[in-house]
């Protein structure tokens, strides 16, 4: 059996088992939700959250990513302020739906534009506004990576102002006197911020965890060691035996 051969796969796996094993940033994501999909925030709309800080006995924090994701609705309404029936057709809203999150130093914005309609349909003698039809807009996505990183750990929370601001749109439609055509926009979503660190663990003087599970790159890379040098002992083993 070629030695050098059998010794040069094993120099691999053990190299490609340091590197998988060296890897030890992390990342704890934290969420923030407003709104929902069956109650999302109405145009003029201001709600208050918080996010935790990033706890400094964990490690040391590295990053910081924040991402804001909005999903947006804008629906053409139309009024009816008599007491009898009416017919409509070709009501339109196009209304812009903005997204602000507000927090330390940092603001995130999503923008969202689109059109609703042309709808046809029969409204009754009711005297409060009726929805024609809604124009969906999904995944809204705006982002931002803090280099001053001082404002983000602690042990308090961080604070988030959300706003979805009045915005003036177009509205058309086709119908009797007694119709009016307007519009309005809605939003719900999600804030996140994800941070990157070094654990504790990890760093100089730190104490490792009891009884540790390996990393799933290390343990791959275990069984490749496995892996090779079974194969190599296998091709031997019928080299001898054919010999005999």
């Amino acid at each position: 059996m070629n030695k050098r051969r059998l010794i040069a796969f094993l120099g691999i796996a053990v190299g490609v088992t340091a590197i998988a094993g060296s890897a030890s940033a992390s990342i704890q994501p934290e969420f923030a939700t407003y709104g929902s999909s069956s109650s999302p925030l109405p145009l003029g709309s201001t709600e208050s959250l918080s996010l935790p800080q990033f706890n400094p006995s964990l490690g040391t924090l590295t990053g910081v990513s924040v991402e804001l994701y909005s999903y947006d609705t804008i629906s053409s309404v139309v009024f009816n302020f008599t007491g009898q029936s009416a017919a409509y057709s070709a009501a339109t809203a196009a209304v812009p739906v903005t997204v602000r999150a507000a927090l330390d130093d940092y603001i995130l914005t999503t923008s969202a534009q689109g059109t609703a309609g042309p709808f046809a349909g029969l409204l009754s003698g009711a005297s409060v506004p009726s929805v024609a039809g809604s124009l969906n807009i999904t995944a809204q996505p705006a982002s931002i990576s803090p280099g001053d990183l001082g404002s983000f750990q602690g042990m308090g929370d961080l604070p988030i102002t959300l706003t979805v601001p009045d915005s003036v749109g177009s509205y058309s439609g086709t119908g009797g006197s007694s119709l009016f055509f307007g519009g309005n926009g809605y939003s719900y979503g999600t804030v996140e911020v994800d941070y990157s660190y070094i654990s504790s663990m990890d760093e100089p003087g730190g104490d490792p965890p009891a009884d540790p599970i390996p990393e799933p790159g290390t343990l791959c890379a275990g069984l490749a060691v496995i892996s090779i040098c079974g194969i190599e002992f296998a091709r031997r083993f019928r080299r001898t035996s054919s010999r005999a």
